[in-house]
């Protein structure tokens, strides 16, 4: 059999802490803001958000259309981490 991944604990945007910093996590909101220079989204749920690395899950060089239309759902799946690159906002999400 092979070897299983760990589960992500579903949790809401408002719900993030920094008990969960090393969790891996499943997050659901929408995506404000697309940044491909640095391979980023803004997921924000009503006041909340959290910035998302997402280069490891698209191309920055495709074309991505549901990024620039603006508020699609999504949900990512990934570690918690901390940044110091974003002060505006509390927590940064590492998409795997």
């Amino acid at each position: 059999m092979p070897p299983q991944t760990d589960s992500a604990l579903p949790t809401r945007l408002l719900d993030i802490s920094d008990d969960l910093i090393g969790k891996k996590l499943r997050v659901a909101g929408r995506v404000l803001s697309y940044n491909s220079a640095n391979g980023c989204i803004l997921l924000v749920d009503d006041k909340d958000a959290l910035v998302v690395d997402v280069t490891v899950c698209i191309d920055p060089f495709k074309k991505q259309q549901w990024l620039r239309d603006g508020k699609e759902a999504v949900m990512v799946f990934g570690y918690l981490e901390r940044s110091e690159s974003y002060r505006l906002f509390r927590r940064t999400f590492l998409c795997l």
